[in-house]
């Protein structure tokens, strides 16, 4: 189940919005409640009828400007019926307390997903405002409480899934649960699970002696845990070669160290890739593991990694990135590699050639290029073109999702109804314009969604007064190298593709605005 809570807005689009759903045959009105005398006219009410009794009823607290509230309840596939979806969502106003306010329930069936929209009004009939602090964290805590998916379910989620793990010891056992914050005691032949300070499950210790006692070393395993161990510590301090081992093997390493001793005194290996719980000693003595490095191993032991990673055609930057931070060595996008700790103007110990440099930028943009919902050809073209990447390299892989569709359109339909400035919208809702073939398009950057702006809203407003990225201007050789050099010049690791895109979208606007962002950002630079 997935609760959404769109933007508030001024007026009720929400309900013109499903109306319009219901004229055409794609909504159906499960509810309408606490019109006063209206609901005694129930079935031969119009939306006007509707807007205009809750704008009374907003209109008793001016100090609300937008009054709408307006979410969705959708499940997976067909599994609620519109029954069940409509007894959630009432559950669902009264704990976020709504239930009293003139509300509608609209359920939908024409996506892939059964779903309700609820509209009501964010003012009580006594003129108070309904509280809305933190409304998004309360909604999924509610929704949460409403399908019982309590600390409980969690903590017995966290119990099947230790025990699904091979392990020696009870140590081993709690240890498991300890690290997803769960704290375990025992009590009358019993494990108490606490988590919150309470007691919320409890099971039986006979059950995991039993396991304990049908253990046998996975000689194997140990093995091949021997020889990755001998490979890659070599170079490495203990935190450098624990990264490396969670990033690239799925293996975490857990040093114990008694209360008020700096000096470990052993370790747990939790092998998640084979569910296994190791002691350290199996693998690898603790006095080797701690062993110091020197400079020149370090660097040894990078261009050995380099060489390694530099056959995965499939790498992109901020993973090879990662992987040699994991080992103590830090990257630019100029290709320079320094040790950490190492002067930023310092002579790099190694680098990388320029070819090298922009096959990674190339899998970067890729990579972001792919996590986009490639619905169609259209879509393919659009996105190899926004993110120029070879359109050969993209394929029609993702299923669309009407409900993220009805969703956007929900909200752009509210923003503009409202008079709300285009750019301002953009910018809160992650959205950007591109225009491409002569058609506008909106990208969606937050649930990596590619609409055709006809599809969303039969609105033309001005896209001259908006920053739009222009994909039909300029050669592909010149907007390869914009990119490129975006990307040289953008620092740190959150954002580079926004920063990226921005970049190209001022270079491509060729208009007065344009430019003033430009000198604006440079300012802030």
């Amino acid at each position: 189940m997935i609760v959404k809570i769109l933007s508030a807005a001024a007026g009720f689009n929400g309900v013109v919005y499903n109306e319009e759903k219901r004229a055409q045959g794609a909504a159906q009105l499960l509810k309408a409640e606490n019109f006063g005398f209206l609901n005694l006219a129930a079935g031969n009410l119009k939306q006007e009828d509707y807007i205009r009794y809750m704008t009374l009823v907003a209109n008793t607290n001016e100090s609300v400007l937008k009054s709408q509230f307006h979410a969705i309840i959708s499940c997976k596939g067909r599994e609620k019926s519109a029954e069940e979806l409509l007894e959630i969502a009432e559950k669902y106003l009264q704990r976020m307390g709504y239930h009293d306010n003139p509300y509608l329930i609209y359920f939908h069936s024409d996506t892939a997903h059964n779903h309700v929209h609820i509209v009501s009004t964010r003012v009580s009939k006594e003129g108070k405002k309904v509280n809305d602090k933190y409304e998004n964290m309360r909604s999924q805590k509610v929704m949460q409480e409403i399908l019982m998916q309590d600390v409980a379910y969690e903590v017995k989620a966290y119990l099947r899934k230790a025990l699904a793990y091979g392990f020696s010891s009870e140590a081993q056992f709690k240890l498991l649960l300890e690290r997803e914050g769960v704290k375990v005691t025992e009590k009358d032949g019993q494990y108490q699970f606490i988590k919150y300070g309470s007691v919320v499950h409890a099971f039986a210790r006979k059950e995991v002696a039993d396991r304990i006692a049908k253990y046998k070393a996975p000689d194997t395993r140990v093995g091949q845990l021997k020889a990755i161990f001998r490979k890659y510590k070599r170079g490495l301090t203990v935190e450098q070669f624990s990264g490396l081992l969670k990033e690239k093997f799925g293996i975490e390493l857990v040093v114990h160290q008694a209360k008020g001793k700096s000096t470990p005194y052993g370790y747990t290996i939790l092998d998640h890739a084979s569910k296994l719980v190791l002691k350290g000693s199996q693998v690898m003595k603790l006095d080797e593991l701690l062993s110091s490095v020197n400079r020149e191993e370090k660097i040894q032991a990078g261009r050995e990694l380099i060489a390694k990673l530099s056959a995965d055609r499939g790498l992109c930057y901020t993973g090879f990135k990662r992987q040699l931070e994991a080992t103590g060595l830090l990257v630019n996008k100029k290709g320079e590699i320094r040790i950490k700790g190492d002067e930023e103007g310092s002579i790099p110990v190694l680098m990388l050639d320029k070819a090298h440099v922009r096959a990674l930028l190339y899998q970067e943009r890729l990579q972001e290029a792919r996590q986009y919902a490639v619905t169609s050809d259209k879509d393919m073209r659009l996105l190899s073109r926004l993110f120029f990447v070879k359109q050969s390299d993209l394929s029609v892989a993702k299923a669309s999702d009407p409900l993220e569709k009805e969703v956007v359109a929900a909200k752009l339909h509210s923003g503009l109804a409202s008079g709300r400035p285009l750019q301002e919208m953009l910018d809160s809702c992650g959205w950007s314009i591109a225009h491409a073939d002569g058609k506008h398009f909106l990208i969606d950057h937050q649930q990596k969604r590619v609409y055709a702006w006809a599809d969303l809203t039969k609105e033309r407003p001005d896209f001259h007064a908006v920053q739009v990225v222009e994909l039909d201007k300029g050669s592909d050789r010149a907007r390869e190298e914009r990119l490129q050099d975006a990307w040289t010049q953008s620092s740190g690791t959150i954002g580079q593709l926004a920063a990226s895109m921005l970049y190209l979208m001022e270079s491509n606007l060729g208009s007065d605005q344009g430019e003033n962002r430009k000198r604006k950002n440079q300012r802030k630079r």
